[in-house]
């Protein structure tokens, strides 16, 4: 008799699922968003940048799917590895999708005991792109440009900040001392906050992180260089060089930091309408109007960049390539 009640549960659980799936696939097909809600995966604090960028587009995404976001911030030490877990645990007809910085996410998969990769990664596009950049105190008179810094630095040892390991910003900062040959020791932080306030308190020379995060302060910070070929803050700090204009007898890679928006090859694979349902009313979405007036209201236009999921699939594993190309240097386990 328990044999046949286990048998017969077993059954009405498998129905269901099917079931649920059957309906799930039929919404997708009508073009319809089969869920009540979105998982919105923010991998940051509330009231962050990821999250303060994030509300100037979500609403109008919302209205494009015809749902409701249902926002988790995921800020733990290994908040990328928690975030896919939490995403590939969602049940069948619940569906997910991330907002973070692809490069922290990609140094995780490759230095820690991780067994993701950027295979394992749907992309639906990309938010903005910030370029690392070589901050100074604003009254720091020994560096106007990155050549001051880089000349200096070779004859003269100095300490560079930047937040923690993993972050783009101290792959970066150390791909650069290498391939400039300065004399300067590399400093992670827990956090950004605490690299910029030591460069602020004269503990450190200079700051290495993404452009966002100083420019509300020029009266406090002074970027001298930008790893990248162009600088979108020529309106206050002119003198900022571009990585062309510095790196004239090194070469480095191309390392400009992201924030974009993606799910799990698993989702994905398993529902390819619905995926294709978030790519396409996310652009739509993002470059809405109204998206950008708020955007522009929150002071968070300057760094925007809408990249496709293609497109935003081929920096990622750019980026993978150079720490792959870089992985003794960058490897944390190197450089305690």
């Amino acid at each position: 008799m328990k044999k046949l009640l286990v048998a017969m549960l077993i059954a009405v659980c498998s129905f269901t699922m099917v079931f649920a799936q059957g309906a799930t696939d039929t919404a997708a097909e009508a073009g319809k968003y089969p869920a009540d809600t979105l998982n919105y995966l923010v991998a940051a604090s509330a009231g962050g940048g990821l999250d303060v960028v994030s509300r100037c587009f979500t609403p109008q995404w919302e209205k494009e799917l015809g749902t409701k976001f249902e926002y988790v911030y995921e800020n733990t030490g290994n908040t990328y590895l928690v975030a896919m877990n939490d995403l590939n645990a969602l049940d069948s007809d619940e569906f997910g999708v991330i907002c973070g910085m692809p490069e922290a996410m990609l140094g995780m998969f490759q230095f820690q005991d991780s067994t993701y990769s950027v295979e394992d990664i749907a992309w639906i596009g990309n938010v903005y792109s910030d370029a690392n950049a070589l901050i100074v105190r604003a009254d720091d008179t020994r560096f106007n440009t990155a050549e001051d810094l880089i000349k200096y630095a070779r004859e003269n040892r100095i300490t560079i900040s930047t937040p923690q390991a993993l972050t783009s910003a101290n792959i970066t900062a150390r791909i650069f001392v290498e391939a400039s040959g300065i004399n300067a020791t590399v400093v992670p932080y827990n956090g950004g906050a605490g690299a910029r306030n030591d460069l602020l308190g004269g503990h450190v020379d200079v700051s290495v992180g993404g452009i966002s995060t100083v420019v509300k302060s020029p009266d406090q910070f002074k970027i001298i260089g930008i790893f990248g070929k162009t600088s979108p803050v020529t309106d206050i700090w002119p003198n900022a060089q571009v990585q062309p204009e510095f790196a004239k007898d090194f070469e480095m890679p191309d390392l400009v930091a992201h924030c974009s928006i993606w799910t799990s090859k698993k989702i994905a694979e398993k529902h390819p309408d619905i995926y294709q349902m978030l790519c396409d009313t996310f652009k739509t979405a993002f470059t809405s109007d109204a998206s950008n007036e708020a955007l522009v209201t929150a002071k968070q236009d300057r760094f925007i960049d809408y990249i496709g999921p293609d497109d935003t699939l081929s920096a990622a594993i750019g980026f993978v390539d150079t720490l792959k190309k870089y992985s003794e240097l960058l490897d944390p386990k190197n450089n305690n």
